[in-house]
């Protein structure tokens, strides 16, 4: 493990071992490493920093921060760094450390970081902290969030008229409210197309296990279920390999997971964390930060669904048009926001 000690943080990083940390260039290159606060090369002083709860790498929601932090180094010139798989009883140590580090602006990556922020944030008035997908606020806390609802609905349509057996299912890590604003809105979507469908729900318990979410799938499909919506982090992988076992159907989450399992994948529930990103972060660079909640939706085009692949036609025009109509006002969704 490349490990890098800068003299007056010594203690701050053995409080903080085992945690990654890199310039977010540099991902892939480098072992994981404590929080060090390097940044990589970017003009001007602007310097953001990511905290993320797993691996950049997992495909899907950790993943997309890595690409939001790049892009903020890429169309605004800041010099970037984060620090992945944080224990949560180190995430208010790393976020302090760039704080001391004069870091402008912290993002923890998921609402598990709100008791961490909200704690440190007022130690440090002159940095803007935000947290994803969470629900603190403050004079330089802000949270971000999607329109939790909204891709459940569109991906349910698809996942009711995909399924031959009338069974389809949800695998998923916790009956959180931001998972579980989709989750009931994918009934509905189901509902809406195919009414003699029913929809089971299983909870793994971590957004990681891969092994535990294989297991629920296996445990979904041997009951007839053959299409699955899978809403997770490196988990999605053991789900997608379970469903190809069984020439089952599968709905990604967050990206566009397709190539994960090419004929397996039907289309994937967007998440544009890139935009929110970005958005956050020009809205600091500008002076024009707000201690609130901030909304993404389809309409902020910060929502969608990926490209259908493996089914009829009759499908993807179905779907897309209720997208149409619900953009047009003509259909509406229970939405969390």
């Amino acid at each position: 493990m490349a490990l890098v000690v800068v003299a007056l943080l010594t203690l701050t990083l053995a409080l903080v071992a085992g945690c990654g940390s890199k310039p977010a260039t540099d991902a892939g290159k480098q072992g994981n490493s404590p929080a060090t606060g390097n940044s990589s090369s970017g003009s001007g002083d602007f310097k953001v920093a990511l905290v993320c709860p797993g691996a950049v790498n997992d495909g899907g929601w950790n993943a997309s921060a890595l690409a939001g932090l790049n892009d903020i180094q890429s169309k605004l010139g800041a010099k970037v760094a984060y620090t992945e798989k944080v224990a949560p009883a180190n995430y208010a140590q790393v976020i302090r450390t760039y704080a001391r580090q004069g870091y402008n602006l912290i993002f923890g990556h998921g609402y598990e970081f709100n008791e961490a922020m909200k704690t440190v944030a007022p130690e440090f008035p002159n940095t803007k902290f935000v947290v994803i997908n969470g629900n603190v606020t403050g004079p330089n806390l802000a949270s971000t969030n999607f329109k939790f609802g909204e891709l459940g609905y569109f991906t349910g349509m698809a996942a009711g008229m995909v399924t031959k057996s009338n069974k389809v299912g949800v695998v998923a890590p916790e009956a959180s409210p931001t998972v579980t604003a989709d989750i009931d809105t994918f009934k509905e979507g189901v509902a809406k197309v195919n009414p003699k469908a029913t929809v089971s729900v299983s909870y793994t318990g971590s957004w990681e296990d891969i092994p535990k979410a294989k297991e629920a799938a296996k445990a979904l499909l041997s009951q007839g279920d053959d299409v699955l919506l899978v809403m997770g982090n490196s988990f999605s992988i053991g789900v997608f390999q379970a469903c190809k076992d069984a020439n089952a159907k599968a709905i990604g989450w967050v990206s566009d997971q397709n190539s994960m399992a090419p004929d397996t994948i039907i289309t994937s529930g967007l998440q544009s964390v890139e935009t929110l990103y970005v958005d956050m972060a020009q809205m600091v660079k500008d002076g024009k930060f707000e201690g609130k909640n901030n909304i993404f939706g389809m309409k902020e085009s910060a929502q969608s669904l990926a490209p259908f692949k493996n089914v009829p036609q009759d499908v993807v025009d179905k779907v897309q048009g209720a997208v149409k109509d619900y953009l047009a006002g003509k259909l509406s969704i229970k939405t969390m926001y």
